[in-house]
């Protein structure tokens, strides 16, 4: 395995000092653990951490209007060691605006034009897991880490599991965080349960409370996995919060590996509105409005046709529950696809794909669109090109600062761009077996001013 470039060494040796020194100290025999070189102590100093490191340049440009910024992405993961009890894993991000903060009426103005400073530093997780601390087939995790059960929560705190004969349960609890907005003590705890009582069947229930400045919200989840014959499964969720419903979710798979071939069908739905809570649908929930019932029916094929070819199709119907509460960023639609796959065909190593899509939004679309993407590898090079086409994109242009957008009641720092075309051609050169670097550029055409802009993006992205 080759060596880290000397920055992902540097900010490695940074982020994992205090977790060092910490175990260090509480472990009997540290010395041993930090010098070992052999299989049989542990794990060996040269290949004790592996991850990724990528850095990317973006810049977009549109009528005589430019941006550009940068980002750094860190992840990282240690092997077992303290006698293979304890693992650490990291991952992050900075970005750069390299050419300071868009005004407020600019094109591409977005999320790091409302920061004090021209460098944000995003930490997505850091956690130490310990196995078996206490008793055997148990676990602990301590640090910030993300927790999914029924929300998608990022606290700064610890969770414990523990697995007795069948059944699994875990409790976690500490400080809630976010990337976005200031949790400052807000608190969450929770736990849950999963049992088998049968070879074909696996439940489990959830249970989350979040305690901030203003809300005291309970929520709880039941999640069902049916097997009904070899090919044919059912899942269901179903959620409550604060003790009314929330959302409920069925689906019904067939998957035939023999016959390459399988269908899903599936239903959402979303059943009371939702606006300020302890932890919101979405950190931009006072800009895109109340979050109002809605569901979606879903049914989706595919079928291999011989080792080359593939066809999959699938319709989409999402219908907001009353006609009055459709704006900008919630609308009811019907959309279907038909998308047809090929691989090696004429040229080796080779893939390509044809998509038809059929709009059909009352007062917004009503049209066939296509969507072409070609994908083809030479030597260390892999080029991609293609068109795509998209009803709805937003883009956030917001106000001075994040507080002040997320205090105003209106959608004006919100752009929706509505019938987007977008054309991409994409290059990727393997420098090395664990390194390589990317270019993308991409051209967006819609009925929203600007009407056109490009994006250009370039990485360094290396595994170690």
């Amino acid at each position: 395995m080759h060596s880290p470039p000397p920055i992902v060494k540097m900010v490695l040796m940074l982020m994992l000092t205090p977790f060092y020194s910490l175990l260090i100290a509480q472990a009997d025999d540290a010395p041993n653990a930090i010098t070992c070189t052999n299989e049989s102590n542990g794990f060996g100093y040269n290949n004790f951490i592996s991850g990724s490191f990528k850095t990317q340049y973006e810049g977009r440009w549109a009528e005589g209007q430019d941006d550009h910024d940068m980002y750094e992405y860190l992840r990282f993961k240690t092997k077992d060691f303290l006698n293979n009890k304890v693992t650490i894993s990291g991952s992050g991000r900075v970005s750069e605006d390299i050419d300071g903060r868009e005004p407020q009426t600019g094109a591409f103005r977005d999320i790091l034009d409302t920061q004090d400073s021209s460098v944000n530093e995003r930490l997505y997780y850091l956690y130490a897991d310990i196995k078996n601390p206490v008793v055997n087939q148990s676990s602990l995790r301590i640090g910030r880490q993300y927790q999914y059960s029924i929300e998608t929560i990022l606290l700064d705190g610890a969770k414990y599991e523990q697995r007795i004969g069948a059944v699994d349960a875990y409790v976690f609890g500490g400080l809630r965080a976010s990337q976005y907005s200031s949790t400052y003590f807000d608190t969450v705890v929770g736990s849950g349960v999963a049992v088998q009582p049968f070879m074909s069947t696996r439940t489990n229930l959830d249970y989350v409370r979040i305690i901030d400045d203003n809300f005291i919200d309970d929520e709880v989840g039941v999640n069902l996995w049916q097997r009904i014959y070899d090919d044919v499964n059912l899942y269901g969720r179903y959620t409550l919060l604060n003790t009314q419903p929330k959302d409920f979710l069925a689906s019904l798979s067939w998957n035939k590996i023999d016959w390459d071939a399988s269908v899903q069908v599936s239903y959402f739905r979303f059943f009371r509105s939702i606006a300020d809570q302890s932890n919101n649908v979405s950190p931009y929930y006072q800009i895109l409005g109340t979050f109002e019932p809605f569901d979606i029916v879903s049914l989706t094929g595919y079928k291999g046709l011989g080792e080359k070819f593939g066809i999959s199709s699938g319709v989409d119907h999402r219908s907001v529950i009353s006609q009055s509460d459709e704006n900008n960023f919630n609308r009811s639609y019907n959309r279907t696809f038909l998308s047809f796959s090929a691989r090696n065909v004429l040229l080796q190593e080779s893939k390509a794909a044809l998509t038809l899509e059929y709009w059909n939004t009352e007062g917004v679309d009503h049209s066939t669109d296509i969507g072409v993407d070609f994908d083809k590898k030479i030597n260390k090079f892999d080029v991609g090109a293609g068109t795509g086409y998209s009803l709805y994109k937003y883009h956030f242009d917001g106000t001075t600062n994040m507080s002040s957008a997320l205090n105003n009641e209106f959608t004006k720092d919100v752009e929706q761009r509505v019938n987007v075309r977008t054309y991409y051609l994409k290059v990727k050169y393997l420098l090395t077996k664990h390194s390589d670097v990317n270019m993308q550029w991409s051209t967006e055409i819609s009925d929203t001013d600007p009407g056109t802009f490009h994006e250009l993006r370039l990485s360094y992205s290396t595994n170690f």
